[in-house]
């Protein structure tokens, strides 16, 4: 029939790539989703690690059904090839992704001996990776009817190798995905400053494990960003 539903498998990206560790699991969720007549998705989140261990249902179950489509190790280009799978397909009324950390791992055998910083070159190649994705993204999203909002990359705390340089590459980063988001008319969330010490780019104490990853108190405080936002798109 020409009206009849069919599910969108993207497959495996390769080259041991993150986005593939959860694929088979995503794929029979999604087709659950897909198939269930009356189905309402509120919110798909949708990211790397960050999003992947966010326990979402305690946070944010009082907007509808959450879904988290979240996978530890991924990267802005691999949620893009995923992208009409985990979010197109599914029609959520919004979808929030965070995603962009671990772009910047690629960097680490490129720091510049005389500066101590990473290769400018490098950066750029990054943060034009980045930006790429989301647009890519935002674009088909915006095709479809589904608003995505961006969220900060989240800063480093000082127990991460290489944060001195590596945290003001994010706050770079972010700038550059708050002006996306106001090219999108769309929200940008403000972990990051929410979330530095007094310097401005530091992750603070006793809101990560290990200084990436938020703990309970991290993933509150993220919360108390996100849900005034939230409650008035919602309307609740």
């Amino acid at each position: 029939m020409e009206n009849e539903k069919k599910l969108i498998l993207p497959g495996d990206y390769g080259n041991n790539a993150a986005c593939d560790a959860r694929r088979c699991e995503f794929d029979i969720m999604n087709e659950q989703i897909v198939f269930t007549e009356g189905t309402d998705v509120a919110i798909d989140f949708i990211g790397d690690s960050i999003t992947h261990f966010m326990e979402h249902c305690q946070f944010y179950n009082k907007y509808g059904f959450v879904i988290n489509r979240g996978i530890g190790g991924d990267e802005t280009q691999f949620i893009d090839f995923r992208f009409d799978a985990d979010v197109i397909q599914l029609k959520p009324r919004l979808c929030i992704m965070c995603v962009g950390c671990n772009n910047l791992w690629v960097l680490e055998d490129k720091i510049d001996p005389e500066t101590g910083d990473y290769i400018e070159e490098e950066q750029v190649k990054v943060i034009n990776t980045i930006i790429t994705a989301y647009s890519n993204m935002l674009d088909r999203a915006k095709a479809a009817g589904i608003p995505v909002w961006i969220c900060s990359v989240l800063p480093h705390s000082k127990w991460v190798g290489n944060f001195a340089i590596r945290n003001p590459l994010i706050a770079r980063i972010n700038g550059e995905l708050k002006a996306l988001a106001e090219k999108y008319g769309t929200e940008y969330i403000d972990y990051f400053s929410n979330m530095t010490d007094e310097d401005g780019l530091t992750m603070r104490e006793g809101i990560s494990r290990e200084g990436i990853h938020p703990n309970h108190a991290g993933y509150e405080l993220m919360r108390q960003v996100l849900q005034p936002k939230l409650d008035k798109f919602f309307g609740v």
